[in-house]
């Protein structure tokens, strides 16, 4: 399907039918608020029973799957889709499971996109040998079916190289290689995940990295705007903060979002949003990876402070129909994610003062007195996030930074203030 779905009033019966895997609740409320019949179908296991009670709440029709049995979840949308008459089938949740919804749209000729399409944007190797082909953001790369091929597939790009795991999102086991002896800490961190392969080994890509976020239509693919991110050290380079719009030169951003565009087109990508990561090096602007769904880590919140633009709603009025403009920034939006040392936590200080800042958007930390403090492995683990903005940069820097340093955690005895910062002994805030 390539056209726009025609949508009725949200009261009548004769609703477009959407059935969505692995929907958000707002997005559920969102397609209902453009006109939709909305189907939903979940794993029980990949949020909490309220979460999906309210998904449930939502919905028209709630279904649980096993999103493991790959074929089991294939003949859940197939029976789901046939049994409501389902005009659209629609994935933008985690990417693990795209591919074989997609395929099942297909076969039902309810597809907003070619599978392969989404296959493109959802296997790093398939994306970067793609590129390789069309001659666009060249990397030099190697492939390991296994974790046992992957140092010498680290052997011929050289040191320094970046190992990715091909089918596992969110950052999930990304770590550089800087020299031989990073092996057993790279097994350890795959270990983790009880990953085996395949992986994708890369040159390591110098630079400011930057993601953008796109909404495609009928083929045709709109720039709703460049993020900068804030990136913790290596090895495993787990985001901490993101500000939108970028701070970038008009040259700049003309040249990452040229290619990202020609990336989607290059996938056959043609209908929803899409998120790439893209750095700028020496030789210009290369591809990190890219998803058909729209950014994590609040991305979209950030989007929507900066421009007024609901991109989640504007996937599903687009969807409707109905065409979508980008509104030019007028304010400068800031994310940045808590990371706290490993250990006890016997005190937590300061949200309270934050909280009664006018300009903080959203303030969520994680932990509570007694808890243990993970370390921050991945961006399932960071301990919470803060969002300001402000009409400029530099004011949306200063409310975040005035942010950081109101919040004390204090661990195994010692105060951590969320800047960083050495915190003083003294009376908490």
């Amino acid at each position: 399907m390539t056209a726009p779905v025609p949508a009725a009033g949200p009261a009548t019966d004769d609703r477009p039918r959407l059935l969505m895997v692995m929907p958000y609740r707002q997005f559920v409320r969102k397609a209902q608020a453009a006109g939709f019949w909305v189907g939903a179908i979940w794993d029980s296991r990949l949020e909490t029973p309220d979460y999906l009670d309210d998904v449930r709440d939502l919905a028209d029709v709630f279904v649980l799957a096993d999103f493991q049995d790959e074929e089991a979840l294939r003949a859940t949308i197939r029976t789901v889709a046939r049994e409501h008459n389902a005009s659209v089938i629609y994935h933008i949740g985690r990417e693990e499971t795209m591919v074989g919804a997609y395929e099942v749209a297909e076969e039902l000729h309810a597809e907003l996109n070619p599978s392969a399409a989404i296959r493109f944007l959802a296997d790093k190797q398939a994306m970067r040998e793609l590129l390789a082909e069309r001659g666009l953001s060249p990397v030099a790369f190697a492939t390991a079916a296994t974790r046992r091929e992957v140092p010498d597939a680290v052997a011929k790009i050289g040191y320094p190289a970046v190992v990715k795991p091909t089918s596992l999102a969110g950052s999930r086991g990304v770590f550089l290689w800087q020299g031989p002896q990073d092996e057993a800490t790279w097994t350890e961190v795959v270990e983790r995940y009880g990953y085996d392969g395949p992986f994708l080994v890369e040159e390591y890509l110098r630079g400011p990295e930057y993601s953008v976020e796109t909404l495609s239509s009928g083929g045709r693919h709109q720039v709703v705007g460049i993020t900068e991110k804030v990136l913790g050290p290596p090895p495993l380079f787990v985001e901490i903060g993101h500000v939108h719009p970028a701070p970038l030169p008009h040259d700049r951003e003309q040249a990452i979002a040229e290619l990202t565009t020609d990336l989607l087109t290059a996938c056959g990508y043609r209908f929803g949003p899409a998120h790439t990561e893209v750095i700028w090096t020496e030789r210009g602007p290369r591809v990190v990876e890219s998803q058909a769904r729209l950014g994590g880590d609040r991305i979209p919140r950030l989007v929507e402070l900066a421009t007024g633009l609901d991109i989640e709603q504007a996937i599903f009025s687009s969807m409707a129909g109905t065409a979508v403009e980008s509104p030019a920034p007028t304010a400068t939006a800031m994310v940045r994610f808590f990371t706290f040392p490993p250990g006890r936590v016997d005190e937590v200080r300061g949200l309270e003062t934050a909280r009664r800042l006018g300009y903080v958007d959203e303030l969520t930390v994680r932990l509570r007195p007694g808890d243990i403090a993970s370390a921050v492995r991945d961006s399932k683990s960071r301990h919470g996030h803060v969002i300001v903005s402000g009409a400029s940069p530099e004011e949306a820097r200063a409310r975040y930074a005035e942010v950081l340093a109101a919040i004390e955690i204090v661990v195994d005895g010692a105060p951590q203030r969320a800047d960083g910062r050495a915190a003083a002994l003294s009376t908490p805030v």
